[in-house]
């Protein structure tokens, strides 16, 4: 059991740096698990969530990275290709998606 949603915890959306911002958009939750749900309830867990300005700047983030408000998530699922293309379906102008081999990139641009 996590301590932001049923399966996410906040330890696994920290900025990696330690710097503590850990504070994740309510939308962003419900987003990740619905992603859960899509990707057949498998286990997730964030290679990328919360980033603060440094940190972001020391991964090659963009400037204007929805990592840097709380709002975004990079998710290694089973199939990104599926999942991203369920998002796109599902929401298809109100998130934002990136599709990469290993994973995908949600964020809900509060």
């Amino acid at each position: 059991m996590g301590d932001l949603s049923r399966h996410l915890s906040r330890h696994e959306i920290a900025c990696k740096c330690g710097c503590g911002f850990d504070r994740l958009a309510p939308a962003t939750i419900i987003l990740f698990e619905l992603v859960r749900e899509i990707n057949n309830y498998r286990p997730l867990i964030p290679t990328s969530g919360c980033r603060c300005y440094a940190h972001n700047q020391a991964v090659g983030g963009y400037t204007n990275s929805q990592h840097l408000d709380g709002c975004a998530l990079d998710l290694p699922v089973e199939d990104p290709e599926y999942v991203y293309r369920t998002l796109s379906y599902l929401f298809p102008n109100s998130l934002g998606l990136g599709l990469y081999p290993t994973f995908i990139h949600v964020d809900t641009r509060e």
